[in-house]
């Protein structure tokens, strides 16, 4: 299992859900604070960052973001936020 976050709400609100998954984590770079991102690590979560800045207001930017982490666990499912 995979989410896709862009926002600390949407962090917020799949938080319980990441943890209980054990399921990696891409976010943009610097969206998580590094306690936060210490946090994950010790519960085992994997984090990736995406190569570049998502902006959660764009759909096209959102499907580019998705198309990149497809490519990269093709058999993954993947959870998107969508703010």
């Amino acid at each position: 299992m995979i989410y896709l976050i862009f926002t600390q709400e949407g962090f917020a609100e799949a938080k319980s859900d990441i943890l209980e998954d054990k399921a990696d984590l891409w976010i943009n770079v610097d969206m998580l604070l590094p306690e936060q991102l210490a946090e994950l690590s010790a519960h085992g979560i994997s984090i990736y960052f995406l190569p570049d800045p998502v902006n959660p207001n764009n759909e096209k930017a959102i499907l580019a973001a998705l198309d990149y982490v497809e490519l990269q666990s093709p058999k993954e499912e993947i959870l998107v936020e969508y703010p």
